[in-house]
């Protein structure tokens, strides 16, 4: 045997180790290149630093395309190794290009393009093209791994909490570097904790105003908190684990299955490409609405006006709240744009009505199935959600008109008091935009605003609060109890026990969590008014984002006490405790019944 088949057949023998060293390598690799790209964009640099970072990269690229050949070689199936791999195939195949063209000509082909098409500051942007396409390898390179995170024997929802912790860490990490506020100096860490909490949970409350303090940098990283904190890091990451690897475990199913609400294992993966193509569309579609509808209010240039009309697209579907104006839809001129708020409201009830909400009623399939038999109706659970917003939205509606948007004198026309109550309305529940000033609201306006925003949005939604369908089953419990049913009924269906008592045992938690941030808080601030105080707090634990201006006055123990409030109220409170719970073991036998006096 000679020296090539002996290298050939121990290369055989060794495949599955080979590979195995192969990923611990680039997974290495990632955790550098993510640490030299926050180092690059989070402080200011000179240009011999960034000079001396974009040849880093250049080698970077050197080790995905040495990876990508060693795997491909590797591969019994090559034909069927590329397909699986098209996407990072066809990068391997520019950057090489771009590489040669650089080495022969001087030039890289995409720097000459944009050298031709006259770009300005085409510099920059051709090293964050090339800088951008590396993250997209280590991106990948996470994808790859997702399998691993749900083959181990942590809860589903267990691993739903990880995420948001993770999401939460790495954002107040970056969001506390000076290279992404205009100060040029690092924001306090609380800070940037709270901040970058207040985004994952698309809450929206803020102790630095995103407009003013963040710079470009870091407002997009708040976006991008709020985009994967909204649809939520697991399904993004699973779907495109299943778009790259061309499906998922079954273990990975499972778990996706009970995250997902979804009826059996196949439909898991197909909800996942829905969410995510529903989302798309629909900030998509908000942007250009947003856009057309900005009016005559002045922005610096087009592309200005675009990333404005795409941030507050995301932010109002991710029932975020986040705005990049300095006073929000307070701003002058902006504040008169009575269309654009009531645009952006449908955007917002469109987010928190959930995505079963929405593929019930939007879905292509379903359209078809009603236009074929007209006496399907609607879900039960969609029924409880568009029929309780509604009512509510309504009853918010009213409530702002009467008891403070008709009092004020700067909004004269008729559309005018019904889009500022309508505005108001649909972000007291789930979002937290403004075009009033929250501190000028009376007690009684505070008080339903705050029974507004416990109640919150629908389930599987971006938003947040005990949900509608837990509201609504409360009250048919109540009521039924009150009359004497012994069975709850609700659209000719019976409501289970166990459902009466997982919808008591949320608003019981719910309640008793807020009631103990109260307590923390009015102990830590006993100069503000506890009426402020309960407002900030029901706000935080239903991630809607409204303030009376305090937020920014708060001690770093109050802020800590809040961004806990954020997290669980995101997370959802039978979540959490489902996750820290040990299941209870059933004894074969039962004891005797006993009468208690009730009330």
């Amino acid at each position: 045997m000679n020296t090539k088949s002996k290298i050939e057949r121990y290369i055989y023998l060794n495949q599955s180790l080979i590979l195995k060293i192969l990923r611990f390598l680039m997974i290495m690799a990632s955790v550098l290149i993510s640490s030299m790209m926050v180092y690059r964009y989070g402080f200011n640099h000179s240009e011999e630093n960034i000079n001396t970072i974009l040849v880093i990269t250049r080698f970077f690229y050197l080790i995905f395309i040495l990876s990508f050949l060693i795997r491909y070689s590797l591969a019994l199936d090559k034909k069927q190794h590329l397909t699986n791999n098209s996407l990072e195939a066809i990068l391997i195949l520019l950057v090489i290009y771009d590489g040669i063209s650089y080495f022969l000509f001087g030039h890289p082909v995409l720097e000459n393009l944009l050298i031709r098409l006259n770009v300005s500051n085409y510099r920059d942007f051709y090293d964050f093209s090339i800088q951008f396409v590396l993250l997209i390898f280590v991106a990948i390179e996470f994808v790859k791994s997702i399998n691993l995170i749900y083959t181990s024997k942590l809860k589903p929802t267990t691993l739903f909490i990880l995420s948001f912790i993770l999401l939460i860490l790495v954002g107040s990490f970056l969001l506390m570097m000076p290279g992404f506020n205009n100060t040029g100096k690092a924001l306090n860490y609380v800070d940037a904790l709270f901040t970058s909490a207040s985004a994952s949970c698309v809450t929206g409350l803020s102790v630095e105003n995103t407009a003013n303090f963040f710079n470009l940098k870091g407002q997009l990283i708040i976006l991008f908190l709020i985009q994967l904190g909204g649809i939520g890091i697991l399904t993004f990451a699973s779907f495109f684990a299943s778009f790259i690897k061309k499906g998922i475990g079954v273990k990975h199913q499972i778990a996706m299955n009970e995250l997902l609400d979804s009826e059996n294992l196949s439909g898991s993966s197909f909800l996942l490409k829905r969410i995510l193509i529903m989302t798309l569309v629909i900030e998509i579609m908000g942007s250009i609405g947003i856009y057309v509808l900005w009016g005559d209010y002045q922005f610096i240039s087009e592309g200005d006006k675009i990333y404005h009309s795409v941030f507050h697209s995301i932010s109002a579907f991710c029932n975020a709240g986040f705005s990049t104006l300095e006073l929000g839809y307070e701003t002058p001129m902006v504040n008169e744009l009575y269309m654009l708020h009531i645009f952006t409201g449908v955007i917002i009830i469109f987010g928190g009505l959930g995505f079963p909400v929405l593929r019930d009623i939007f879905s292509p399939l379903k359209l078809k199935q009603r236009l074929k038999e007209p006496w399907k109706d609607w879900s039960l659970s969609t029924k409880i959600a568009v029929y309780t917003s509604l009512a509510l939205i309504i009853f918010g509606t009213v409530s702002f008109y009467f008891l403070h948007v008709q009092h004020l004198k700067h909004i004269n026309s008729p559309i005018g008091k019904f889009a500022a109550s309508f505005f108001q309305s649909v972000n007291t529940r789930t979002s937290g935009f403004n075009s009033i000033n929250m501190a000028e609201l009376s007690n009684p306006l505070l008080m339903i605003s705050m029974f507004l925003m416990f109640i919150g949005a629908s389930s599987a939604s971006t938003g947040g609060g005990i949900k509608t369908s837990t509201f609504v089953v409360m009250m048919i419990a109540v009521l039924g109890t009150i009359r004497g049913k012994r069975e709850m009924t609700l659209g000719n269906r019976t409501i289970g026990v166990e459902l009466i008592y997982k919808a008591f045992a949320v608003v019981v938690f719910s309640g008793l969590f807020v009631l103990t941030t109260m307590t923390i808080i009015s102990f830590t601030e006993p100069t503000i008014p506890l009426s402020l105080i309960a407002y900030e707090c029901v706000s935080a634990f239903a991630t809607v984002g409204l303030s009376t201006g305090i937020t920014s006055n708060l001690s770093d123990a109050s802020k800590i006490v809040l961004v806990i409030s954020m997290f669980v109220g995101r997370v959802g409170a039978l979540s959490l405790a489902f996750s820290l719970s040990s299941k209870a073991i059933q004894a074969d036998y039962k004891y005797a019944k006993t009468h208690l006096m009730i009330g």
